[in-house]
C-alpha cells in the first residue's frame, strides 16, 4: 500500500446538478483550451485513454474538480482565477472556492473494505455490452466483477502504482442496473456495493467516463 495525494476544489457558493457535469467540463475546456488536462484531448484532436488527471464532480451540491498527479498543479494555477461558469443559458459567478488536500492510503491490502458507487458506474462499452446481454445472471455478475477488478488496474496506473499480486485481489459485489443519458444516448450503467481487499480513497472513480463523474466510489462507514 502507498500514500497518494489529490486535491478537491469546489465552488461552494454555486449549485449544480449531476447531469450538468459534462457542461461543467465544457466550460473548463473552453476556458483553458491549451491545457489538455482539462479536456482530455491531445495534439491532433486525439483522445487520451489514460486515467484523467482532472475529473469533474458534484461535491455537496456544488461543482467541483479533482486533481490527481499533474492535475494538482493545474488546479493550483487556476484556483485564484475569476470564474463565471456558463451552463446553457445560466451564468454563475464564483466568489467562494473551497479547497481540500487529501493524502490517503491506496492499494492492495490484507484487510477488506466496503464501498458503494455514489454515481452510476459505466462498466460496459458497445462491444462487451453485446456479449453481456447474452449471458445468464450468474455469468453477468461474474463479468462485471472481472471488469471492476480491471478498473483497479487502470486506477493504479494513474498513481504509478503496481499491484503486488493482482491474482490475489478478491472482490464480491452487488450490482443494480440503471439507465443514464450520455450525450443524449441511453447508457446501461450500474449502482451497487462491493467488498475488496484494496484501499480506494473517497471521491475517486472507477470505469468509463470518470472525468465526467461516473463511477465515483466512497467507503461504506459504520453508522
Amino acid at each position: 500500500m502507498i500514500s497518494v495525494d489529490y486535491v478537491l476544489m469546489a465552488f461552494s457558493d454555486v449549485s449544480l446538478n449531476a447531469f450538468d457535469i459534462p457542461k461543467l467540463r465544457g466550460y473548463f475546456a473552453r476556458r483553458y483550451p491549451d491545457e489538455p488536462l482539462f479536456h482530455g484531448h491531445l495534439a491532433g484532436n486525439k483522445v487520451s485513454y489514460l486515467l484523467p488527471k482532472i475529473q469533474y464532480r458534484i461535491y455537496q451540491g456544488h461543482p467541483a474538480l479533482i486533481g490527481i498527479g499533474e492535475g494538482i498543479s493545474a488546479i493550483k494555477k487556476i484556483m485564484l482565477d475569476n470564474h463565471n461558469i456558463q451552463i446553457a443559458d445560466k451564468s454563475m459567478q464564483v466568489r467562494e472556492v473551497q479547497v481540500e488536500v487529501f493524502q490517503e492510503p491506496f492499494g492492495q491490502s490484507e484487510d477488506f473494505y466496503d464501498y458503494r458507487f455514489i454515481t452510476p458506474w459505466m462498466a460496459l462499452n458497445q462491444e462487451n455490452y453485446k456479449q453481456y446481454i447474452k449471458m445468464n445472471r450468474i455469468a453477468q455478475k461474474q463479468r462485471l466483477k472481472q471488469i471492476l477488478r480491471g478498473n483497479l488496474l487502470t486506477l493504479s496506473k494513474g498513481f504509478d502504482y503496481t499491484i503486488p499480486d493482482f491474482d490475489s485481489v478478491e472482490l464480491d459485489a452487488w450490482f443494480k442496473p440503471v439507465s443514464r443519458n450520455f450525450h443524449n444516448i441511453p447508457m446501461h450503467c450500474f449502482t451497487g456495493e462491493f467488498t475488496v481487499n484494496f484501499r480506494i480513497p473517497d471521491f475517486l472513480a472507477l470505469g468509463k467516463q470518470g472525468a465526467r463523474g461516473f463511477g465515483v466510489v466512497n467507503a461504506q462507514r459504520m453508522s
